[in-house]
């Protein structure tokens, strides 16, 4: 299955028309012929009744055309209670049926000097507003923030709220006091809009810049991201230095989840930083820290997998990749598949989450299943294991991170109950917790001074040690081991009696010879063989050897290949077979080698 370049264009642009929907400051263009645009969702803070001008919530901005109109449009700030029946009752046909049915419960409580003098709530704007001039509704110029045509001064002093802003295509017809809604059908037009939403002053943003460009469910997600980022930087400095000290596969796939996240981090902190400055961010740079970060997950779960099916650990290879390789490509799949919907298929004046869709809850539910086969690889590793060491590693290893499987869906259904102006940022201190806690804890475990013993370091790095000494000193004394010992029986016979002296007369039954200091070709077993007293079965086994006095060096016959190589010994207490050697030949080893030096 292929996805076109178009279908994945579409896919891009209605993710950034939705992170663009959902800033502060707007800034488009509006055809009326679409009848209806909804422009954004903002969460007002509590009004202080003490500090009013500084805790109250604005909305202020242009809404211009160039050219001359014979009929308006309208622009709506309202609060949930007024825009949900607004919103729900905009797909009514036909269109005037449509607007009387978006305004019947607004009209009651929304002032207009015509028909409803009485009303107590400032609701609705005619636009576009007359191009250098007020709107028709400001009648106090002094309320309106320079600069811009209209001023909504939002209080509540209850509780937090969220305000809903949009435009349609719907005018009121004031002739006579009617004051009915009409679709505006007569011409089609394009507004130009320019609209700031902030919590306090905007004369005095100086006061809280970390607040006043955010809504209210995104107080404190500045600090929130750069609590967590030092944080995360701190961690990755200590594991890179952990890394240089055991580089391990293990230990590099950490390393590699904790820059992952500490990158995701880092790019939402630079949007809020900019969004704090300009109310806009960086949209593309938001999406990439929010990819970069699910996939720092991903990675992380498969990083469990591999430990809990004991990897490196107890077992060098992974048993079933195939299993794993499937189950969490599928995974991350998923879950790049939840992060698309969310942005791009919830309904943005909905309360709810990701994680309160059924892309959510099918990701929850295999998580879930995730974690049972965690546990199950987990048991079967600690079954296997023998090592007390590593046993109590697994212990501690399952319990930590069993922990850390579950929380995500405790954490949703915690969600649930948590009110949506504080559900953002409670989620978001939660999971980044937990993530990087997560790290800290493997990080802990897999400390070069522990990880040693359970991925075996020291006893490996011992046995290369001591089989590097070993042949260096097999080397300096010129007796390096074949690993081929049919070999070393099949040298040619000049060669196994190379350099010998005769140790005894030619004429005993039983002879000796002594190795000369140094020889190139002679393994221990030849050493042995021609060091041991040895008896041969018949004279046509013995090799015909004389000797020069002067220089007391020995020139032998060539035997025959065959017979040279199938001496045996026939003292039973000194016999020697091609697969070992008993005690008096080992002394007899000894022996020559002391005489080398």
């Amino acid at each position: 299955m292929t996805i076109s370049p178009i279908i994945l264009l579409r896919i891009i642009l209605l993710t950034i028309s939705f992170t663009v929907v959902g800033s502060l400051h707007l800034e488009g263009q509006w055809k009326s012929s679409d009848f209806f645009k909804f422009l954004s969702k903002f969460g007002f803070q509590q009004t202080d009744l003490n500090d009013r001008e500084n805790t109250q919530g604005y909305v202020y901005g242009n809404i211009t055309f160039p050219g001359n109109i014979t009929t308006p449009l309208t622009f709506l700030v309202v609060d949930k209670q007024y825009f949900i029946e607004y919103y729900g009752n905009r797909t009514v046909l036909p269109r005037t049926s449509a607007c009387q049915a978006m305004f019947e419960k607004i009209d009651k409580f929304a002032w207009n000097p015509v028909c409803n003098d009485l009303g107590r709530e400032d609701f609705i704007r005619k636009v576009p507003c007359p191009t250098g001039q007020l709107c028709a509704e400001e009648d106090k110029p002094s309320l309106v923030v320079n600069g811009y045509q209209f001023t909504y001064r939002i209080q509540d002093t209850s509780q937090p709220r969220f305000w809903y802003i949009a435009l349609s295509s719907c005018y009121r017809n004031t002739t006579n006091k009617q004051c009915q809604w009409y679709h505006n059908i007569d011409q089609d037009i394009t507004l130009s809009y320019d609209i700031w939403l902030v919590n306090g002053s905007p004369y005095n943003k100086h006061i809280n810049p970390f607040e006043h460009q955010f809504s209210f469910e995104m107080h404190d997600v500045f600090e929130i991201y750069a609590v967590f980022m030092i944080v995360c930087f701190i961690l990755l400095g200590i594991q890179v230095w952990a890394l240089r000290k055991q580089y391990h596969a293990i230990t590099k796939i950490l390393t590699f989840c904790i820059f992952m996240e500490f990158i995701g981090i880092l790019l939402n902190f630079i949007h809020v930083s900019k969004f704090a400055y300009d109310g806009k961010g960086v949209v593309p740079i938001r999406i990439t820290g929010n990819v970069i970060d699910m996939i720092a997950e991903c990675i992380f779960m498969l990083l469990l997998m591999l430990i809990a099916k004991g990897w490196t650990i107890t077992q060098p290879i992974v048993t079933r990749p195939y299993v794993l390789r499937i189950i969490w490509v599928c995974y991350t799949l998923s879950n790049g598949f939840l992060f698309v919907w969310n942005l791009t298929e919830i309904d943005i004046i909905s309360d709810i989450d990701e994680w309160q869709t059924w892309p959510g809850f099918l990701i929850l539910a295999f998580r879930m299943v995730i974690m049972l086969w965690f546990l199950y690889e987990l048991r079967t590793s600690f079954t296997l294991e023998k090592h007390s060491e590593k046993l109590r590693f697994y212990l501690h290893f399952g319990a930590g991170f069993l922990v850390w499987f579950i929380y995500l869906p405790i954490t949703a259904l915690i969600g649930t109950a948590i009110s949506p102006l504080w559900r953002y940022k409670a989620l978001l201190s939660i999971t980044f917790g937990a993530d990087i806690l997560a790290f800290v804890i493997l990080c802990h475990l897999l400390w070069p001074s522990r990880s040693a013993i359970y991925f075996d370091l020291e006893a490996k790095r011992n046995g290369i040690m001591r089989a590097t000494n070993e042949t260096e000193n097999i080397e300096m004394t010129g007796l390096l081991m074949s690993d081929d010992e049919d070999n070393v029986f099949d040298m040619e016979a000049t060669n196994l009696i190379k350099t010998t002296r005769l140790r005894s007369s030619s004429t005993s039954s039983t002879e000796r010879v002594r190795v000369k200091p140094y020889t190139d070709s002679l393994s221990p077993k030849e050493i042995i063989d021609l060091t041991s007293p040895v008896s041969y079965s018949d004279e046509s086994q013995r090799a015909i050897i004389s000797t020069n006095t002067s220089n007391h060096d020995f020139v032998s016959t060539r035997p025959d290949k065959k017979t040279a190589l199938n001496i045996k010994q026939t003292n039973n207490d000194n016999e020697y077979t091609k697969g070992g050697r008993d005690d008096t030949n080992v002394n007899a080893y000894h022996d020559s080698v002391n005489k080398l030096f």
